[in-house]
C-alpha cells in the first residue's frame, strides 16, 4: 500500500494568487506553515501579534500535516510582523494592497507530493472526481454542522467543548470561521454523497474507494456539469434531485439551512464542478525509498483549482 506525508517534506503546497501591491491598508504576508492548520497558524498569529483574528484574511484552508505556503492580508498590518518568532510557521511581507485577501481569492494551488512504499511507477491522472477529501471533515465538524441544523445548540456547544447553558451567546462568541467550517464540512459532505450516488447511477463501468464517511465512485470518463453546496434557496433540476433521498435520511431539509437563531451562518447556494483537470502533471523523480526498504517513491507535481484536493489525485492514482 502507498504511503503519504510520511515526513511533513513529502507533501508541499503553493497556493496561487494574484495580488495588487501598491499602496493600501492591507498588508500582505506570505505564511509558510508545518504541521499547522491554516486557522490554527491563524490564531498563533493572533496571540502573537495581539492582531484581531477577524483582522486576518485568507483564501483557503490547507493541509495540517504538510509544508504549505499561502497568501494571508492583515488589516492595517505592519511589516515587522514577519520578525516575530514563531513555532512552526514564518511569515514574509510581500507587500500593501487595498483587497482583503477572501476565501476562494487564490487562483489554485501547485503541489510537490512524495509517494512512498511502491512497487512499480503510475501513470498520470488526467482529472479528477471533485469530492472533499477526508481532511475537510475533521472529528468533529460533521456533528456540529448537523446540530446547527437541527438547532440543536446546546448539543454544539458540548461537541465544541463550549458552556451550553446559553448556548446561543457561546456560539456567537467563537471565532465565526471556525463554526461556518463546521457548516461547510456537513454541506461538502453532502454533495459527495450526492456526487457518489449520481455516478453510480449514470456509469456503468467505475472504481469505489472507501473513506471515512462512506465511498468515493471514480469513472473514466469526465462531463461538464456541477453540483450544488445546498442551502435554503437551492432550486432542484432532474440531476439534483437525487439529493431529495439524502436529505430524508439525514433528517433535514431546506429550511433548516435558515438558522435564524445565528442569522450570520446563512449563505446562499454554491455550485461547484463534478470534475476538475489535473493541470501540468509530471513525474520529477522514480528512485528507490530510502524511508521503506525494497520499495520505490515516485515524485509527482501537479496543479488544482482552489477548492479541490491533491489527496483526491492521490487515491484515483495509487488505489
Amino acid at each position: 500500500m502507498y504511503k503519504i506525508k510520511q515526513v511533513p517534506e513529502d507533501f508541499y503546497v503553493k497556493e496561487l494568487i494574484n495580488l495588487n501591491v501598491g499602496s493600501g491598508r492591507y498588508s500582505y504576508f506570505l505564511l509558510k506553515k508545518t504541521n499547522l492548520t491554516t486557522l490554527e497558524s491563524l490564531q498563533v498569529i493572533s496571540d502573537k501579534s495581539g492582531i484581531n483574528i477577524k483582522n486576518i484574511g485568507y483564501a483557503g484552508n490547507k493541509d495540517k500535516h504538510a509544508i504549505t505556503e499561502q497568501y494571508i492580508s492583515i488589516y492595517n498590518g505592519n511589516k515587522n510582523l514577519e520578525n516575530i518568532k514563531f513555532k512552526n510557521l514564518e511569515l514574509k511581507f510581500i507587500g500593501f494592497g487595498n483587497e482583503k485577501i477572501k476565501l476562494g481569492s487564490n487562483a489554485g494551488n501547485e503541489f510537490l507530493i512524495i509517494v512512498r512504499n511502491l512497487d512499480h511507477k503510475y501513470n498520470k491522472v488526467k482529472f479528477i472526481v471533485n469530492y472533499f477529501d477526508e481532511q475537510r471533515f475533521g472529528d468533529r465538524n460533521i456533528g456540529v454542522g448537523k446540530c446547527l441544523l437541527h438547532n440543536k445548540f446546546k448539543e454544539a456547544c458540548e461537541l465544541l467543548n463550549l458552556n451550553p447553558n446559553n448556548p446561543i451567546e457561546s456560539l456567537n462568541k467563537i471565532n465565526k470561521k471556525e463554526l461556518r467550517f463546521s457548516l461547510h464540512s456537513y454541506q461538502s459532505y453532502l454533495f459527495n454523497e450526492a456526487v457518489a450516488k449520481y455516478l453510480r447511477n449514470k456509469y456503468k463501468k467505475y472504481k469505489k474507494i472507501k473513506y471515512q464517511l462512506g465511498e468515493f465512485v471514480f469513472v473514466n470518463k469526465k462531463i461538464d456539469i456541477k453540483f450544488p453546496l445546498i442551502s435554503f434557496d437551492t432550486k432542484f433540476n432532474n440531476k439534483d434531485k437525487i439529493y431529495l433521498a439524502i436529505l430524508k435520511k439525514e433528517g433535514i431539509n431546506l429550511k433548516n439551512f435558515l438558522i435564524r437563531q445565528i442569522p450570520w451562518l446563512i449563505e446562499e447556494t454554491l455550485y461547484r464542478d463534478v470534475f476538475v483537470d489535473v493541470k501540468n502533471f509530471k513525474t520529477i523523480k522514480y528512485e528507490k525509498d530510502e524511508l521503506n526498504q525494497g520499495k520505490f517513491k515516485q515524485v509527482i507535481k501537479f496543479m488544482l483549482p482552489k477548492g479541490s484536493y491533491a489527496t483526491i489525485v492521490i487515491k484515483e492514482m495509487f488505489e
